[in-house]
């Protein structure tokens, strides 16, 4: 017996096959009648980064079976371990049983322990008073903050633990009993149950919404809903959602509610957000979704979005945030062709007015085309050509219907004289056709018409050194624009008035606008970092025919100035951000509408972020929203909308998130004009959501 090192061949493999193995100990025999090594002291036994250690092992080369009679640890290149006091190791099957045996598999934090524990296949794991748990416990004298005990338990890295007299412990306190348990332990699609949602409210009763993920496979899943209110009545639903390869792709989702008493729901809306919708609903409402995209060859596209509803009360009820203020809902069925310099559509939509109970007269295009061009230059001249145009067929059960063929070809001619400025000039003719049913003005009307615009365009530039101590230059870029638009008066009041090209408005009209960047450069290493400080642009435009206009009447006065138009980004920071637009009338020196917010956040994950939306006669509310990260355990979340109209809360969210190494729980508080929501969400890290409760209450 003397020290020694041996290189084995590639004939066993020590944990893979065909794999050269190294094993090195302070003394080592071989018998070569029985193929065996016997190695004692400070033994290694290493292969393509996996090592394991132990204090005397045996390696049968003939049977291809190894074993450690005393304590042991092998360790992978990705730094997943496995200890404990025996082993024996099938290197053929690559199988394992050992004894007071301990896991650790560091991508998932996952650690696995029991009196036996089996290695059953690549990542296939059996064993005897197993425990599971992703919680780190140092300290042999401590219990992890939560954990799996069973008498028997298989384990699936990726898929299943599966346990028989299961305990689920709390810092080593049995809480909950399970004579057959079967847990997910991964964080991608499983089949199972999703976490039931309690509530209950005056209006809804007891209220219990279930869910159940079907993985039917890699590119295909359902999730089935069952939604029992007992003051209300019961909802079912399905969402099917596939992937057919990788250009290929949708969902379909279906829901039914059977409503108990519709008026009786209705009553609860008074005072909330009514929004005024037609009482056309029954007691059998629904929602279908459908949405497909497909593309089967480069440029070759098929788009389907279908949205429809029972009834026009149906998103006011069950929609959430802006679904619930939706005037209309739009189904639509694309085919498009797309070259490198033009685009052919056709399109199939159809329309559902919320807003009207009966919709015999809302249009359908069935179908509409468009076929555009871009720019292209007409030979050597300076010339450029394009085209936009489109044939619909409207289609309704009252009303005129009929055919319509739009054609907008463009001439432009794009200057840049001395490089200075760019100065260019397009004239668009357009000619509208119509073939038409039910129109008391004829059977075919055609209108045309043209569009002429000149731009001129130029950009100033100017760089700034500094000597601060981060930013060391500034780049000003200031570009200035002023264009002229003409569209002549057009007879158009025996057009059928499908939609805003059977109504185009004059127009004589001269703009200014300018726009400005603000854009700092310093150096984070030895790498240049640009970052824009502002951005403005500003905008306003001069009616001539409204200046030239003969007054009606001795109160009659001329407005040929548009609203100002301005907008501004202000960057002091790269966590800071100001941002503002809004429209200022200049006759009536106001603003007639505006929005501002300043956010700011750290590198903790603090945030703030302030803001004001002001539309006059129409919309006037302040919303706040703020995460403090109190610790490495704790963030308080907030939320509030407050309208300044009515002086009231429009709703308002308080939340509490604990996390922990390997547990975390969500609470929160709602407010809205309607109902008031709190909710307690308990997350086990590796299971995902374990447990929650939810109550609403008017």
């Amino acid at each position: 017996m003397v020290p020694g090192v041996v290189r084995a061949g590639s004939g066993g493999g020590f944990f893979s096959q065909g794999t050269p193995v190294e094993l090195t100990a302070d003394y080592l025999t071989y018998d070569k009648a029985t193929q065996t090594y016997d190695a004692k002291g400070n033994v290694i036994i290493t292969q393509e980064g996996t090592t394991l250690k132990t204090e005397a092992a045996v390696m049968d080369m003939a049977t291809g079976m190894a074993t450690t009679p005393g304590s042991f640890t092998i360790t992978d290149e990705e730094g997943n371990t496995l200890t404990g006091e025996s082993l024996q190791l099938d290197i053929n099957k690559k199988t394992s049983v050992v004894a007071k045996g301990r896991i650790f598999f560091k991508q998932d934090n996952v650690h696995l322990e029991g009196d036996v524990l089996r290695k059953t296949g690549d990542e296939t794991y059996e064993g005897d008073s197993v425990s599971y748990t992703t919680c780190d416990c140092t300290d042999k004298d401590k219990f992890p903050a939560w954990n799996f005990s069973a008498s028997r338990a298989k384990l699936n890295m990726g898929e299943t633990l599966e346990a028989r007299n299961a305990f689920f412990r709390i810092k080593g306190v049995p809480v909950l009993y399970f004579p057959y348990l079967l847990v997910p332990v991964k964080k991608g699609r499983q089949t199972g149950f999703l976490m039931p949602e309690p509530g209950v409210s005056e209006l809804k009763g007891f209220a219990l919404r279930n869910s159940f993920f079907w993985a039917i496979s890699r590119n295909v899943d359902a999730t089935f809903y069952l939604d029992v209110q007992t003051n209300r009545g019961v909802g079912e639903g399905a969402e099917f959602r596939y992937i057919r390869k990788r250009d290929s792709y949708g969902e379909i989702f279906l829901y039914y509610f059977g409503e108990r008493d519709i008026d009786r729901v209705r009553e609860f809306r008074v005072g909330a957000d009514n929004f005024s919708r037609p009482e056309s609903a029954g007691t059998n409402r629904w929602q279908l979704k459908l949405n497909h995209r497909e593309i089967f060859s480069q440029g070759f596209n098929v788009k389907a979005d279908i949205n429809i509803v029972s009834d026009d009360e149906y998103l006011v009820d069950f929609g959430k945030g802006t679904e619930r203020s939706l005037e209309s809902l739009e189904s639509n069925v694309s085919i498009s062709k797309n070259w490198s310099a033009y685009s052919l559509v056709a399109q199939f939509r159809f329309f559902q007015n919320l807003l009207t109970a009966d919709d015999s007269s809302t249009l359908r295009k069935l179908p509409e085309m468009t076929f555009t061009a871009a720019d292209q230059q007409i030979l050597s001249s300076p010339f450029y050509a394009s085209l936009n145009s489109s044939f619909i067929y409207f289609s309704r059960d009252e009303g005129v219907t009929g055919q319509r063929l739009d054609l907008q070809p463009k001439f432009s001619v794009p200057l840049s004289p001395g490089g200075y400025f760019d100065f260019n000039t397009t004239i668009t003719p357009r000619a509208t056709f119509y073939l038409l049913k039910g129109d008391p003005n004829g059977r075919y009307i055609d209108r045309y018409l043209y569009n002429a615009t000149t731009e001129v365009t130029t950009t100033f530039v100017k760089i700034f050194f500094a000597d601060f101590k981060k930013v060391k230059a500034f780049k000003h870029i200031i570009r200035p624009k002023i264009s002229y638009t003409y569209v002549p008066e057009a007879v158009q009041s025996n057009l059928p008035g499908f939609d805003s090209v059977d109504s185009v408005a004059a127009a004589n009209t001269i703009t200014y606008s300018l726009n400005s960047i603000l854009t700092g450069k310093y150096f984070e290493g030895e790498n240049k970092v640009y970052h824009d400080y502002i951005y403005f642009e500003m905008s306003q435009s001069f009616d001539i025919n409204e200046a030239t206009r003969r007054l009606t009447s001795s109160v009659d006065e001329r407005r040929p100035f548009s609203e100002v138009k301005a907008e501004l980004i202000y960057r002091p920071t790269k966590s800071s951000t100001i941002t503002g637009n809004g429209k200022y009338n200049v006759y009536d020196n106001r603003l007639s509408s505006y929005y501002a917010e300043f956010s700011v956040k750290d590198r903790r994950g603090d945030t703030l972020a302030v803001s004001h939306r002001f539309v006059r006669d129409d919309t006037n509310f302040l919303e706040g929203s703020a995460r403090v990260n109190v610790n490495s355990a704790i963030d308080l979340t907030f939320l509030e909308r407050f309208s300044l109209d009515d002086m009231r809360s429009i709703e308002r969210t308080i939340g509490v998130e604990y996390t922990r190494q390997c547990w975390s729980a969500d609470f929160n508080y709602s407010a809205k004009l309607d109902e008031k929501i709190v909710y307690l969400v308990f997350s086990l890290r590796g299971l995902g959501k374990v447990a929650g409760l939810k109550g609403a209450f008017q």
